[in-house]
């Protein structure tokens, strides 16, 4: 059967209804409801802040809100790369019986995370003001931010959302990985990439023994979308002063770099759509 057409104002509409509906019922019924969603950044974020922070405090200005915002962007990636796949299985009814543009569900997906990741930056912003930071303008770079972010982790999870049905050890593998990925994100420790992306990655090509295992783990560490996603979150919340906020040429070019993992990774799960009915 073939998808019902939508057009760009009923595509909108129901991106905005599922996605709310499904932040309303995420958490109903639960005794601490939304806190949950909360619970455990703040969890992994104290452990964190007592047991790694006195090696790295030191160097590291407002290293509380430093780490807060990593786990919270990070929390956002994998929270929407998992949801992407959950959401098949959780809507398998409407996949199975309802012919419409599944990726739909998909930008659903984003939305009800990108709810949840500005509450968690409005905490951010208090505990922010409990420590002195004062806002700038240089914020109004975290639209740009959270779009780049969005589109990086829809892309990735939209990947993943297409074979996952196929092969079930996907969603376990996936959990491995951002374990690793965890550790080899600067999250807890510092972004050491200080000068510009591009002059940085040209620096880093040009000194020797490039090819060592250690100087690949640094250029993925520092260099890999979510690590300069990051970095730039701190730079306009906590450093625009210091570590100065990105350029328009890096803001759009680390734009299109998200926006094509995003495009890889629709064009993947629109080619794979037409068999998920077979493969429950």
């Amino acid at each position: 059967m073939a998808a019902r057409r939508f057009t760009l104002v009923q595509a909108l509409h129901v991106v905005l209804a599922v996605g709310w509906a499904d932040f309303v019922l995420k958490y109903r019924g639960s005794v601490l409801g939304y806190c949950w969603s909360l619970i455990g950044p703040l969890v992994k974020f104290l452990v964190i802040l007592y047991v790694f922070g006195p090696y790295v405090q030191p160097s590291i200005p407002l290293y509380p809100l430093y780490l807060f915002l990593g786990i919270i962007v990070w929390e956002h990636f994998t929270v929407t790369t998992n949801g992407c796949m959950t959401m098949l299985f959780e809507k398998e009814g409407i996949v199975q019986r309802h012919p419409f543009p599944h990726f739909l569900l998909i930008l659903a997906v984003g939305w009800t995370n990108i709810i949840i990741f500005s509450t968690h930056l409005a905490v951010f912003a208090v505990f922010g003001w409990f420590f002195g930071v004062s806002l700038v303008w240089s914020v109004l770079y975290l639209p740009f931010i959270m779009l780049q972010m969005t589109l990086a982790a829809l892309g990735v999870g939209m990947l993943l959302a297409s074979y996952c049905l196929k092969y079930r050890d996907i969603s376990h593998l996936w959990g491995i990985a951002v374990q690793i990925l965890f550790w080899l994100t600067p999250i807890m420790y510092p972004y050491r990439a200080q000068s510009a992306v591009t002059a940085s990655l040209i620096a880093f090509f040009r000194q020797p023994g490039i090819h060592s295992i250690q100087n690949l783990l640094s250029l993925f560490i520092h260099f890999q979308p979510i690590a300069i996603i990051i970095n730039d979150v701190r730079r306009v919340t906590l450093y625009p002063a210091a570590a100065g906020t990105p350029t328009a040429l890096h803001v759009a070019g680390l734009t299109l770099i998200c926006a094509g993992m995003f495009l890889a990774g629709k064009w993947i799960f629109d080619r794979r759509c037409p068999y998920f009915t077979q493969e429950y």
